[in-house]
């Protein structure tokens, strides 16, 4: 029912989303060392709303923040040990680091000051590589540059939705490449399409949960 890596719905008799499996036949060790949702972003809810109006700059965007800081940093203080460790990083991570837009978003991305206010460490600069912009759905190891030294270190990769995986996945490829050791990646919100017949068992599942 769901996919080991980013905890989606998928089919039958499979360990793996097609995407996350792709990804790993292809990219292995590059990718992150765990993913870890915070919630289902399931289209028309309150968590898909607000992954999408904070960044709107629309009325409501600094109340949709705000709730996303709360779930956040919450997420983190109960959480992060378990986290860390199933990365494989004894010590917690050294950097934080938040995934910028697919499209190069200029200014600073609003994901990148939550994280910033949440995490507590040092916030890494991730930037899209002018020839890069374009990038679709899938892993690029050459879609982000890294701006600041990470050699050695551990680090907490955010990222707002998790769509297919590939923007999340390719800054913690760009991210082991400078020489992150390991990389731990929390995401607000995984996306669920309630259109997609793959996704009625794991939203049954959800509304089991809630409703206990």
């Amino acid at each position: 029912m769901y996919c080991r890596t980013c905890r989606g719905p998928v089919r039958d008799g499979f360990a793996r989303c097609y995407q996350c499996d792709v990804a790993a036949g292809q990219f292995g060790g590059l990718l992150a060392d765990v993913v870890a949702p915070i919630g289902y972003a399931v289209k028309g809810g309150q968590l898909a709303e607000d992954l999408w109006r904070y960044k709107s700059g629309q009325p409501g965007a600094a109340e949709a923040a705000a709730r996303l800081r709360s779930l956040l940093s919450g997420y983190l203080r109960e959480h992060a040990g378990r986290v860390w460790r199933a990365a494989g990083m004894t010590g917690g991570p050294a950097l934080a680091a938040a995934v910028p837009s697919g499209q190069g978003r200029p200014g600073e991305h609003p994901l990148r000051d939550i994280v910033r206010s949440c995490a507590g460490l040092p916030v890494v600069e991730l930037s899209v590589r002018p020839s890069e912009a374009a990038r679709g759905r899938s892993v690029s190891t050459g879609w982000l540059r890294v701006r600041e030294p990470v050699a050695g270190t551990g680090v907490l990769l955010v990222d707002d939705t998790w769509v297919s995986g590939g923007s999340a996945q390719s800054a913690a490829a760009a991210l082991k490449l400078a020489g992150a050791r390991r990389v731990a990646l929390v995401v607000i919100g995984r996306h669920v399409d309630p259109a997609d017949p793959r996704s009625a068992p794991l939203l049954r599942a959800i509304a089991t949960a809630r409703a206990g």
